[in-house]
């Protein structure tokens, strides 16, 4: 394997982080501890707060870690304007799609015509992947059935729900947020009509 200086020498290798990338981290686990107790007294914010830093501390061990290959704190690289963008866009996107399922479910004939769609994306890191996957899956009418590398198979009720989601511009918008590139985003697209009973 590579033994120069910043390369890949195998699973254990270190890794650093910023404190940028902390600071994020614990806000997001105190947000999420608020959220689930949801008292906000001072007592529950002090056990709040011990709570994070608990947790943060067993794990600085395996976060320093690099695991494979570009292993890097990719919320290091994020772009808040564009993933402040990108929330509400996306709540838009859900909010339209379940209308669109509503109809077809409703519709006398239900006109349901499931797609299985392969791609293949460039995107800038595996958070992105991730992101860009659990976005379909959120997304009503779609569903992620597997990323392979960067391959993705997605499940889609219409061929219009499957052509929407590889135009583009959903995978553009995840990729803007790690600052990757917006341009060829999506390639090798494939879309595959299913029998109806299956």
């Amino acid at each position: 394997m590579a033994t120069g200086r910043g390369e890949f020498n195998g699973p254990g290798m270190k890794r650093r982080r910023s404190w940028r990338g902390i600071v994020i981290e614990g806000l997001l686990l105190m947000g999420l501890w608020l959220h689930l107790s949801g008292h906000f007294d001072t007592i529950h914010l002090l056990l709040g707060m011990m709570s994070v830093l608990l947790v943060m501390f067993v794990n600085a061990p395996l976060k320093g870690m690099q695991l494979y290959q570009g292993d890097t704190f990719s919320w290091d690289q994020v772009r808040y304007g564009a993933l402040f963008a990108y929330v509400p866009w996306l709540v838009s996107q859900i909010f339209f799609s379940s209308l669109q399922v509503a109809y077809l479910v409703l519709h006398p004939n239900m006109p349901v015509a499931p797609h299985l769609v392969h791609f293949r994306v460039n995107m800038p890191n595996l958070t992105a992947k991730v992101i860009l996957g659990n976005s379909i899956t959120l997304t009503p009418g779609t569903v992620t059935v597997r990323i392979r590398g960067n391959d993705f198979l997605v499940h889609a009720l219409t061929r219009e729900a499957a052509v929407s989601l590889v135009n583009g511009v959903m995978p553009m918008r995840v990729s803007r947020i790690f600052n990757g590139s917006v341009e060829s985003v999506v390639s090798n697209v494939q879309i595959v009509k299913l029998d109806r009973a299956s």
